[in-house]
């Protein structure tokens, strides 16, 4: 095997209360960074808001792109030029805090129709919800009044869109078998908003036509369009931001000047019960984590190995505020991939510490740890640097959607590497010298 340092006799166990120091340097400078910052700097899939790209058909430099964003109402949003000299990704954050939403969501339209594959069992319903401040969360359905109808009764239908916007669809099929040729159905629709609002209920009516005959869809879609009562116009939903941008760059450079490539609306993907479930998840898999290291080593290297986890999480998200560096998705996969990471090579320092405690019984512990760490030195180093290199080619040419992960990442890596070194082992040369768990010389 490769080894860039051969038969070195650091003292790492000596060298651990400077490292002490740097650690609580950072772990400092990182609090005073969440301080001065607010806190993180939350991406639309925290936040809410819109990601738009535009394409221009001339060329239209990014001040120029920022004023008409500006004039438009949209001074906080990031532009950003990307691919071709002509193309510009404007992010747009939604600043609402969501205690300022009182009021859920609307139903705008409605209409049902048969089943293509199932006409005579089954009808399709089609559900249209609008919220003018937050994020439409889930649409409902029943057949009996929600005044009157008990926690059965009532359908949740996930909205059809692939984001959470202020605008959602949702679809169900409802079965209608077992209702008699001339009847009249009610369904009691309403949705629910992303802060819990839920809002006013609407009803939509159906007649079946025939009792257990294949009708033509065109006659049952006809019959049932007389019936709808809460069809309402879509000039009330009011423009996307991309529109709304588009507008004043045609109003600007004219009509045509500009199209939309891609628009996301994105919603608070991960609400306060997501947040929670999420933390109970990372703790879960942190205790797994110790438990396993602690069968395989002993418990206090278990111990010493979260201890160091979490040394690294929170520096890194103190040089994530530091740096401002956008927190979304990525970054969250970051983070977890993190984990793994500053693990194994904890890991690799533990197991060789273990084989020397049997091979060397004669010697002293805190000289068992040096060599454990001395003989993993090389292999350490060797795989950080080349992990290293390839995210900070990947930061370099990754382009800005996929820098926030790798700069993450190349934190992690860095202060996972000098965790592996100087917190885990010396972490348990500190217990043992205050409670002695080992037939081993400690002096």
């Amino acid at each position: 095997m490769l080894r860039i340092f051969k038969d070195t006799h650091i003292d790492f166990v000596g060298a651990r209360r400077k490292a002490y120091i740097i650690s609580g340097t950072l772990l400092l400078i990182g609090i005073i960074s969440l301080i001065a910052h607010h806190g993180l700097n939350y991406g639309i899939d925290f936040t809410g808001g819109s990601l738009i790209q535009f394409h221009f058909n001339k060329s239209i430099n990014t001040e120029e792109v920022r004023s008409v964003v500006a004039d438009a109402g949209y001074g906080n949003a990031v532009i950003q030029r990307f691919g071709k000299s002509n193309d510009y990704a404007i992010k747009i954050i939604n600043k609402t805090k969501a205690v300022e939403d009182t009021t859920g969501p609307e139903i705008v339209e409605a209409y049902v129709e048969p089943n293509p594959t199932n006409g005579e069992s089954h009808i399709i319903v089609h559900v249209r919800a609008y919220d003018k401040k937050s994020i439409v969360s889930n649409i409902q359905y029943s057949l009996i009044p929600f005044n009157k109808a008990k926690e059965e009764d009532i359908i949740s239908v996930q909205p059809s869109d692939m984001y959470d916007s202020e605008l959602e669809d949702g679809v169900f099929s409802l079965r209608t078998l077992g209702m008699k040729q001339g009847e009249v159905k009610t369904i009691y629709l309403r949705a629910i908003d992303s802060n819990g609002n839920t809002g006013t209920s609407d009803s939509i009516q159906f007649k079946i036509s025939a009792t257990g005959q294949k009708t033509s869809i065109t006659n049952i879609r006809s019959e049932i369009k007389k019936n709808i009562n809460i069809t309402k116009s879509n000039n009330e939903i009011k423009k996307s931001d991309g529109e709304i941008l588009k507008a004043a760059f045609e109003k600007k450079y004219g009509a045509g000047i500009v199209r939309i490539d891609r628009e996301d609306m994105v919603g608070p993907k991960i609400s306060k019960e997501l947040q929670f479930k999420a933390v109970w998840v990372v703790l879960l898999g942190i205790l797994m984590m110790l438990i396993y290291v602690s069968f395989r080593f002993s418990f206090r290297f278990g111990v010493a190995a979260i201890i160091a986890l979490f040394h690294d999480i929170l520096i890194t998200v103190g040089l994530i505020s530091m740096f401002n560096i956008e927190v979304n998705t990525e970054t969250i996969a970051a983070l977890l991939t993190l984990i793994g990471y500053s693990i194994n090579d904890s890991i690799v320092v533990s197991d060789r510490i273990r084989e020397n405690i049997k091979k060397l019984r004669k010697e002293n512990f805190v000289t068992i740890v040096n060599k454990g760490i001395n003989e993993t030195l090389s292999r350490t180093i060797i795989t950080s640097f080349t992990t290293f290199i390839v995210l900070f080619v990947l930061s370099l040419i990754g382009g800005p959607v996929i820098r926030g992960f790798s700069n993450t990442l190349i934190f992690g890596v860095i202060i996972g590497t000098y965790s592996s070194i100087f917190v885990v082992a010396p972490i348990v040369v500190e217990w043992e010298l205050a409670k002695p768990s080992r037939n081993l010389k400690i002096k």
